[in-house]
C-alpha cells in the first residue's frame, strides 16, 4: 500500500458488511433526480481497517493516481467517520484524525435506497484492492 497520510484508521464495532452498506449510502446526493454519490469507502490492508475518501483509492491502487483531494472532501469524510462511530458501527484509532468534522454529509435512508441509483466514481474492474470493497 502506498503510505497516504490522510488515511483514519479504524476498529470495527460491528459485522463489515453492515459498514460497507452504511457507507455506501453516505456521500453527496442528487436529489431531484434521486442519485447519490458515495464518498468513502472501508478499506483493509492486513488486520487493519480503514476509512478512506474514494479519491484516496486513486493512490492506494496506483501511486501515480489521481491526487486531487481537497480539505472539503477530508472534511465529509472525518463527518462520515464521525457518523459512524456515533451510530456504534467504529471507532476511530485516534480521535485527533477526524477533525474537523463539519462538512455536511447526505445519509440514504435504508428504506430508499431501492428508488436511488448509487453511482460510484471510479471504474473498480481490475483492480483487486477496490473490488473487496464493493463485495
Amino acid at each position: 500500500m502506498n503510505e497516504i497520510k490522510t488515511l483514519v484508521e479504524v476498529k470495527l464495532l460491528c459485522d463489515v458488511k453492515v459498514i460497507k452498506e452504511t457507507v455506501s449510502r453516505i456521500g453527496i446526493a442528487n436529489k431531484r433526480k434521486k442519485i447519490l454519490y458515495p464518498s468513502c469507502y472501508l478499506y483493509q490492508n492486513f488486520e487493519q481497517y480503514y476509512i478512506v475518501h474514494f479519491k484516496e483509492l486513486f493512490l492506494i491502487a496506483r501511486a501515480s493516481g489521481y491526487n486531487n483531494i481537497s480539505e472539503k472532501d477530508l472534511e465529509r469524510k472525518n463527518s462520515i467517520i464521525f457518523c459512524l462511530e456515533n451510530w456504534g458501527l467504529l471507532s476511530t484509532i485516534n480521535k485527533d484524525d477526524i477533525e474537523p468534522h463539519n462538512e455536511y454529509v447526505y445519509v440514504l435512508p435504508h428504506n430508499e435506497k431501492k428508488d436511488w441509483e448509487i453511482c460510484h466514481k471510479f471504474n473498480v474492474s481490475g483492480t483487486e484492492v477496490i473490488k473487496w470493497m464493493m463485495n
